[in-house]
C-alpha cells in the first residue's frame, strides 16, 4: 500500500519569519485572483501557508517573495484582523528559495530620497505641529 502524501510547490509573498530553536516558521500569502465584470483581474482573497523548516541557514531579509517546495501536513486556524477566523495550510518545506532581487537600501533611497533636516532646514517656531 502506498503512503498518502501531498506535495506542493508555491511562490508567495513573504509575510513573516520567526526563528525558533528547532528552525524557522514562515508565513506566506498567495493571492487568489479572478476576473471581475469589467474583465480585469483583481485580488479577491489570500491563501495563507504556515511553513516550517529545520534549515536556519536561509536569510530572507530584503526579499518580498519566496518559492517553496514541500509537503502539506495539515491545516490551522488563526484570528484575522476583522475578528473572523482564517485558515492556513501547514507545509514542511524541503526547499525554500528567495525570489526576485533583494531590496537594497540604496535602491530605496534612490526612489524616496530623505529630507534634509537639522541645520539644513530651519524650523518654524510658529508651526501648528
Amino acid at each position: 500500500m502506498e503512503k498518502n502524501v501531498a506535495y506542493i510547490e508555491l511562490t508567495g509573498w513573504l509575510n513573516e519569519v520567526k526563528e525558533f530553536h528547532w528552525g524557522l516558521g514562515i508565513k506566506v500569502a498567495v493571492d487568489v485572483r479572478k476576473k471581475n465584470h469589467q474583465d480585469e483581474w483583481e485580488t479577491v482573497d489570500k491563501t495563507i501557508y504556515d511553513v516550517t523548516t529545520e534549515d536556519k541557514s536561509r536569510h530572507f531579509e530584503g526579499f518580498k517573495q519566496v518559492k517553496i517546495k514541500g509537503q502539506i501536513y495539515g491545516t490551522a486556524t488563526f484570528p484575522k484582523r476583522d475578528n473572523s477566523t482564517g485558515s492556513a495550510i501547514k507545509v514542511r518545506a524541503e526547499v525554500i528559495t528567495p525570489v526576485g532581487e533583494k531590496v537594497q537600501e540604496a535602491a530605496i533611497m534612490e526612489q524616496w530620497p530623505t529630507a534634509k533636516i537639522g541645520d539644513a532646514m530651519p524650523t518654524d517656531a510658529n508651526a501648528a505641529f
